[in-house]
């Protein structure tokens, strides 16, 4: 189930009291537009705004906030499409000027620090997230700042998950989406967020009501604030599916796999999201025996996932395990029980 981590969109919030100068009127159309084709879901056409944007905003100066906006901006869009080396760079190239000129009590760096926490999160990297999460809640909360404390609870949420303090991450992602509602109110897109974390840790918790509930909480949400073939409607489908199949209900969850399989083959920017699409069509073919087109859609799933972030990321473990079980119902049990063991520990090694 893919777990969202799109709170960074706050980062693209611009200031309205900017300082008049040459580059200005060209930098704010340009960011603008790159704000608007992120909210359409056009990432890449959105980095291209944000790169000319950052051309722009290089002749105001490092003190200056429309610097760090793009910087940030353009961050997200390489966050969004997986590319965590570039985000995770630029995110600290923010966090540094933010340091320098602004004070520390500042939200403003609990914001690069949760944006710079949820990119080592999706990097697989949450041991070195977790800290910076923790001095970013600790300054957000100082600053009475709801937003960034909510972000940045939905984030470290999401790290306590995937470390194993499922426990401890409940009430983190309660609390977030208590505070985005606050802010936003009942059909805020970043409580829904939040909403669909938290139905991912009922899900892996084997708490599957729960799960549904979340999750059919967060969906009409999506819907109606997103465009039809956004490419996280096609996430939350999708996750939808995965919550009705751990109950056995493929055949009322395969409308909501089909869903997203037309947006994304259609739509979707990350390859990643794709291939969560297609572990659970996977998951589908298995669920009508059909184990040899479910072995080979697990396993192309896998050397993507290997291509893209690296053998031992976690990501990497539900599609192992899918394998495996797929392999046993072949009778290939020599292979099945080396992708469980990988599986294993690579579970282990996030414990």
């Amino acid at each position: 189930m893919r777990i969202l981590l799109f709170a960074a969109l706050a980062v693209l919030l611009a200031d309205s009291h900017a300082n008049a100068q040459p580059n200005a009127d060209k930098w704010m159309e340009l960011n603008s537009e790159g704000i608007r084709r992120v909210h359409s879901g056009e990432l890449s056409a959105a980095e291209e705004k944000f790169r000319a944007a950052l051309l722009e905003a290089e002749h105001f100066g490092a003190q200056d906030f429309r610097l760090w906006a793009t910087l940030s901006n353009l961050a997200l869009t390489r966050q969004e499409q997986d590319d965590f080396a570039t985000s995770e760079k630029l995110y600290r190239r923010v966090l540094e000027l933010r340091e320098r000129f602004l004070p520390p009590e500042s939200a403003q760096i609990a914001s690069s620090l949760n944006n710079l926490g949820a990119t080592l999160h999706g990097a697989g990297r949450d041991t070195e997230a977790d800290p910076l999460l923790r001095r970013a809640l600790l300054i957000a909360e100082n600053a009475h700042d709801d937003i960034a404390t909510a972000a940045t609870l939905n984030t470290l949420g999401l790290v306590l998950m995937t470390l194993g303090e499922n426990a401890r991450a409940e009430p983190v992602l309660r609390r977030a989406i208590a505070l985005f509602e606050k802010a936003g109110g009942p059909d805020s897109l970043d409580a829904a967020r939040a909403a669909n974390n938290l139905a991912t840790l009922y899900q892996r918790q084997g708490e599957f009501g729960k799960a549904e509930e979340q999750e059919r909480r967060a969906l009409p949400v999506y819907e109606k604030s997103l465009p039809p073939d956004h490419f996280l409607v096609a996430t939350v489908h999708s996750n939808m599916f995965a919550i009705l199949g751990a109950q056995k209900r493929f055949d009322e969850g395969e409308p909501h796999l089909r869903r997203a399989l037309e947006i994304a083959e259609r739509a979707a920017p990350s390859e990643m999201r794709m291939q969560q699409i297609r572990l659970n069509l996977g998951a589908l073919e298995a669920s009508r025996g059909n184990w040899r087109a479910a072995a080979t859609v697990f396993e192309q799933v896998i050397a993507a996932q290997e291509r893209l972030l690296g053998p031992n990321h976690p990501s990497l473990a539900p599609a192992l395990a899918s394998y495996s079980d797929a392999l046993k119902h072949l009778n290939h049990k020599a292979e099945a029980k080396q992708a469980q063991r990988r599986a294993d520990a690579i579970i282990k090694s996030f414990r």
